[in-house]
């Protein structure tokens, strides 16, 4: 059978590939399941395009919540009609660029088109895709600048081994949130926590009593719903070396709890995702020996609203 490049396959052929690397890929985009998705309809050329939302909609310098916003009468009469402009801003960013490492492999194991490659193959480039992507997104996140400390200390530095994380942190974490009315994602906030995370949390009282008799999630990698927060763990978890008080902890947790709108991320679609096959002969192969398969993707992740989200730094247990 002859080599067929990717770029030869028909739209249905592509499409095909794609979903079958989603499949594989889907478990590792924790981050981006639930970012704001881009106006699609809107990208023009490598700019893509949020709304950032502002909750209550600002009115004349103040909000919904307080008596300037309304009139109040005791004749019924109808007052003069001064409607709001929501607090909404475009948000714009240039797209960026992944390409993947990729794999080679030589024709001796006499594999000569991409449709008869393994799929074993092709699930490690998607799920190293899937990685690479939701890094991306999680680099965006942990930069945030609304920050809180376990144990209520003040600063990363005044932390100690014994500052672990528990649901006080959490509650105190997401009070902050709903006091600066961010809006929540289905329903909840969610928290994305590290595996670490998952058992100094189950070893808590508080945390254990709350969750042993709760249904299965679906939300990827949801372990828990609580106190208006679905818990969401991931080997992805961001984290710092060598801080706290005197340098004394080895790893600080990082861990983020956002509401709905807090960032965005790009929809990821079929012109956004490719797959790149390359046959015996290509890149300087004179004895046309060498397979190649590896990936690229564009796209982009933002932060909307800083005080819609809170990184949670604590001590690794």
């Amino acid at each position: 059978m002859a080599v067929i490049n990717i770029g030869t396959l028909s739209d249905i052929e592509k499409t095909k590939y794609v979903r079958e690397a989603l499949d594989f890929a889907r478990y590792q985009l924790i981050y981006r399941q639930f970012g704001q998705k881009d106006r699609v309809e809107a990208r023009e050329g490598k700019t893509v395009q949020w709304i950032r939302f502002s909750v209550p909609a600002v009115v004349s310098g103040s909000s919904f919540t307080g008596n300037v916003t309304y009139v109040k009468n005791s004749t019924g009469a109808a007052p003069t009609f001064t409607p709001a402009t929501p607090g909404d801003t475009t948000v714009t960013a240039t797209m960026e660029f992944l390409f993947g490492q990729g794999h080679e492999w030589n024709e001796g194991v006499e594999y000569s088109s991409l449709v008869d490659l393994p799929k074993e193959l092709r699930k490690i480039n998607a799920e190293h895709a899937g990685r690479a992507v939701d890094t991306e997104v999680r680099n965006v996140l942990v930069a945030g600048t609304n920050v809180a400390y376990a144990n209520g200390k003040s600063s990363r530095t005044a932390l100690v081994t014994t500052d672990t994380i528990d649901m006080n942190d959490i509650f105190d974490a997401v009070t902050t949130l709903r006091n600066n009315s961010a809006p929540l994602i289905k329903g909840m906030y969610t928290v994305v926590h590290s595996h670490n995370v998952t058992a100094q949390l189950m070893k808590d009282t508080a945390f254990q009593n709350a969750v042993q008799f709760q249904k299965p999630y679906i939300f990827t990698g949801t372990i828990a719903e609580l106190y208006g927060c679905r818990f969401v763990g991931t080997e992805n978890a961001p984290y710092v070396e060598n801080g706290g008080s005197d340098n004394s902890i080895d790893k600080i947790e990082q861990t983020l709890i956002f509401g709905d709108n807090a960032y965005g991320v790009t929809y990821w679609m079929m012109n956004d995702y490719d797959l790149i096959y390359t046959g015996p002969g290509g890149w300087g192969d004179e004895y046309a020996n060498r397979h190649a398969l590896t990936w690229k993707f564009v796209g982009k992740a933002v932060i909307l609203n800083q005080s819609w989200m809170l990184r949670l730094e604590s001590a690794r247990a």
